[in-house]
């Protein structure tokens, strides 16, 4: 079961990630300016946050693999579309529903976990499975290079839309939502409504918007530049050609995948979550402020700022498992979706931001953005994952030595 259900969440992280590599043959190829260019991956992004709610309705309803497998189905078909995709609006499109497809994966492995596991041990095994789905990250940068000059980036993304397709319908038949003998005592399933009036309850309390801040901010300051601007920034101000970035691209989640195994012990090892939390959020902090001020033009020097990146930023799993902590059982899968929600929203906010900051410096004739854009976007990413540490330190601390049992 648990290898299948690694191969849809590494799917998941392949597609969030690959068009970073591919970015700027993107702009070329459809003559896209920084603005367009950000919004293609944010379309998948937005399918992502807006398919949250429907999604827990369907995980409480359905349960996890007969959710994750259809869905993965639907993401099989945005992904094949953008492998056909002629226009820019097609393929925004059909980022959509790719986004659409994979938005209960990490959810539903959520849910799942938090059936299989002790509580005091679900940061633990979420960054596992986090680490696990890395795996999609590391495809997504040289391999997906390589395959993309090989057979060019439309079929390599066919063969991943076939692939998603297969992955779907093995995790239904495999994969199993409760341990064998589990005893299952759970309420009626919410309707939509209940579900979005549940998740208003939720809005109501102050505790969850520290939370919402860090992981929205994080998220979407991290995933903004592993899977969209890191390829851009090292073809136009250090000149990589598609496997240069790819290598650096892979080094970045290499290092990112040893940062999700690193965490996870974290918080038992110093009896805080909201601790572990801040201190990755403000190493990240720091890094974009590396990367604002480096004037160096040395290839080897960025992809170490890259790295050190990597390995600040895999803390989503202690955020989560904050969050249940905070909640009763009986809202735990509320607070996550609400989570979600924040996250994925805020990763959409965050790509047509910076979309917005690089469009405003003028592109040369080749559409390469000068070193100033991206200095530019770094600081502002700096600044904010600042503020939302400061939002986040004000939200209510539970060590794992007090949730047991809980």
């Amino acid at each position: 079961m648990a290898p299948f259900l690694g191969l849809a969440f590494m799917l998941s992280q392949f597609l969030r990630s690959a068009p970073a590599v591919i970015a700027p043959d993107l702009r070329s190829e459809l003559d896209l300016s920084a603005a367009e260019l950000s919004s293609l991956p944010a379309a998948l992004f937005l399918g992502s946050a807006l398919m949250q709610l429907p999604v827990g309705v369907l995980l409480d309803r359905f349960g996890p693999r007969r959710t994750i497998a259809g869905f993965l189905l639907i993401s099989a078909t945005g992904t094949l579309g953008i492998s056909i995709a002629q226009t820019p609006f097609t393929l925004a499109i059909a980022l959509f529903i790719a986004g659409c497809g994979i938005a209960p994966v990490y959810m539903g492995l959520i849910v799942m976990l938090s059936r299989w596991v002790p509580r005091d041990r679900l940061a633990t095994a979420s960054s596992i499975a986090v680490a696990v789905s890395g795996g999609g990250l590391l495809l997504s940068a040289t391999p997906f290079a390589w395959a993309s000059a090989a057979i060019g980036w439309r079929d390599a993304l066919g063969l991943v839309g076939i692939g998603a397709a297969v992955v779907g319908v093995v995790v239904y038949f495999v994969a199993r939502d409760r341990p064998p003998g589990a005893t299952v005592n759970e309420p009626v399933p919410e309707t939509l409504g209940q579900t979005i009036r549940g998740i208003g309850q939720i809005l109501g309390d102050r505790r969850l918007y520290g939370l919402a801040a860090v992981a929205a901010i994080a998220v979407g300051s991290f995933l903004s530049t592993r899977a969209l601007w890191t390829g851009p920034y090292l073809n136009d101000v250090f000149g990589l050609d598609l496997i240069g970035r790819g290598n650096v691209i892979l080094a970045l989640s290499f290092a990112w995948l040893v940062s999700a195994l690193f965490y996870g012990p974290l918080d038992r090892l110093f009896d805080t979550r909201r601790g572990v939390v801040s201190a990755g959020a403000i190493s990240m902090a720091l890094v974009f402020v590396l990367l604002t001020v480096n004037n160096n033009s040395s290839v080897a020097l960025v992809t170490g700022l890259f790295i050190l990146l990597g390995l600040a930023s895999a803390f989503t799993a202690p955020i989560f498992a904050h969050a249940r902590s905070l909640f009763p059982d009986s809202h735990t899968g509320r607070a996550i979706t609400a989570i979600n929600l924040f996250i994925w929203g805020g990763v959409f906010m965050v790509q047509v931001v910076t979309g917005a900051i690089v469009n405003a410096f003028p592109a040369d004739a080749a559409g390469r953005s000068p070193v100033e854009a991206y200095q530019a976007m770094f600081a502002t990413l700096a600044v904010a994952l600042i503020v939302a540490v400061l939002i986040y330190r004000r939200t209510e601390d539970v060590p794992p030595s007090e949730d047991v049992g809980r």
